[in-house]
């Protein structure tokens, strides 16, 4: 209980404020579940297809607590306290108590578990439903019962829907099963066995029916590998991979600020130490089932991030943290059976401290420091739908123009407009104005359109479809203003305000 007191405080504070804005995967999660909610199995078609379980819950917390950001970013507090009782339930079953309780621990205050829980990425659904699977099939094979096997197989079936490496699962469960007939350990029976994946199958049977449809949703996985590029680069490609994934444990980790603070490693310097004491213990004890198990599931989820298009990529890592920490539970167990019984607890209580300590240190202190955060996480965006709620624009047609250059061209970019979107749902009516299309609006229209006044190639084109617009208003926000342009100026407009910002 206290470890999921310290872990829901540390997933909830300052949650209204921090992260500064709603990405645009995440926002366009919610507005599938407004506009789809539970009919969503794999969404957004060919070449982006995303299994459809957060939707849903996106859509349960939406109900509850209103169209704001924050709605989505409590659907993953959510499963991340979920994922620490299941990560207990399974680490006290094949590795005892005393290891569940250690690894647990360090898990609830570890930054990588503690920031996934709050951003909103489906990601965090990995880490809960492959140790969900582990916990039933242990369950359903120590009795033996039949219609234990079936509901561990809808298990099974429903980790489809959570996200795309889920489905390497099953090299984890083979290379597993392997390891127990070599030890000569009875497997299950047909009856068990059938009944297991047949129910399997049939969960998961509308996600595999829409994919057998529509065949191209599968094409992204391709995309955002290594095997993306030139094949003759490939080897030299891999090579690079490996010496920068390895080292993300414990040295440098995800230079993306919006999964990590710049580079910093996946563990503290103390947990990072007893990762690799427990690893080497592992793998001394390898021909145990348990230890064995840990290293597939290790290993099988690290080639997930290996084989990205680049690495690290402390997001596509979800599969491989809960193993990480069980390795590090065991080294951390084992060092204090070295230690005088007295030192123990003292031992294990420094740990957790330093943990503690880093996790709230670089989280609250550091990360929110981190230049050009607020756009990053496109609080800019965020911030523009409520300046166009607030604001009175007298009947105008409203526009959004937004653009982003690439080695010299400028492109429309409706892809960042999706926090405008979700902010101003069931509220504010505008339409998305790529600047191509500027010259096509009607000439005598009453219109206003808002853009960035970095734009070049915006507020031109609309000068010259409006003579007699100009711009009348920039809003300034952090790290970024915006220009709103008027065909006809005279008339009146009242800009709203835009309070600091807030998830709320």
């Amino acid at each position: 209980m206290a470890i999921l007191l310290v872990a829901a405080g540390l997933r909830l504070y300052r949650l209204d404020t921090f992260p500064p804005g709603v990405y645009s995967d995440v926002a366009l999660n919610g507005l599938d579940s407004l506009q789809h909610g539970f009919q969503v199995l794999y969404q957004r078609g060919a070449g982006n297809g995303i299994e459809g379980m957060i939707v849903w819950l996106d859509a349960v917390s939406l109900w509850l607590n209103g169209i704001r950001p924050v709605a989505l970013y409590l659907t993953t507090v959510v499963i991340g306290l979920l994922t620490l009782l299941v990560h207990f339930g399974l680490a006290d079953r094949i590795l005892g108590r005393r290891v569940a309780l250690l690894s647990t621990a360090l898990l609830a205050v570890s930054f990588w578990h503690v920031h996934f829980s709050r951003i909103g990425y489906r990601t965090l659904l990995l880490p809960l439903f492959v140790e969900l699977v582990f916990l039933t099939v242990i369950w359903a094979y120590r009795s033996g019962r039949v219609w234990r096997w079936t509901v561990a197989g809808v298990v099974l079936g429903l980790g489809a829907y959570t996200y795309t490496s889920y489905r390497v699962l099953a090299l984890v469960l083979a290379g597993t099963g392997l390891v127990w007939l070599r030890q000569h350990r009875p497997l299950p029976g047909r009856r068990e066995l059938v009944s297991y994946i047949g129910a399997g199958v049939v969960t998961a049977a509308p996600l595999l029916l829409a994919i057998a449809f529509h065949p191209d949703t599968l094409d992204r996985g391709f995309g955002v590998s290594v095997f993306g590029g030139s094949p003759i680069e490939l080897p030299l490609r891999l090579g690079q991979h490996l010496l920068l994934t390895v080292p993300m444990f414990n040295l440098w980790g995800d230079p993306e600020m919006q999964y990590d603070v710049p580079h910093l490693p996946l563990f503290d310097p103390l947990v990072g130490i007893a990762f690799l004491y427990g690893l080497k213990l592992a793998w001394d004890r390898r021909r145990q089932p348990e230890y064995g198990f840990v290293l597939i599931w290790l290993v099988v989820f690290t080639l997930v991030v290996l084989l990205s298009d680049r690495t690290p990529h402390f997001l596509r890592a979800s599969g491989l943290v809960p193993a990480a920490y069980l390795l590090a539970g065991i080294g951390l167990a084992a060092a204090i059976d070295r230690v005088p019984r007295a030192l123990g607890p003292i031992l294990a209580g420094a740990v957790l401290a330093l943990s503690l300590a880093w996790t709230a240190t670089f989280y609250f202190v550091v990360y929110p420091q981190v230049h050009g955060l607020y756009q990053e996480f496109l609080g800019d965006r965020v911030d523009l739908g409520r300046f166009l709620d607030n604001s009175s624009w007298d009947g105008r047609s409203l526009y959004v123009s937004l653009t982003y250059s690439s080695k010299g061209i400028v492109t429309p970019d409706t892809f960042r407009s999706i926090p405008v979107t979700f902010a101003t749902a069931g509220k504010t009516s505008w339409t998305f104005l790529p600047f191509t299309a500027i010259g096509q609006l009607p000439a005598g229209g009453r219109l206003a359109a808002v853009f960035d006044p970095k734009d070049r190639v915006t507020l031109p084109a609309l000068a010259q479809r409006y003579p007699q617009g100009r711009v009348v208003y920039t809003l300034s926000l952090p790290e970024r203003q915006w220009s709103v342009f008027l065909s006809d100026p005279t008339d009146p407009f009242r800009p709203g305000a835009v309070p600091p910002y807030s998830n709320w």
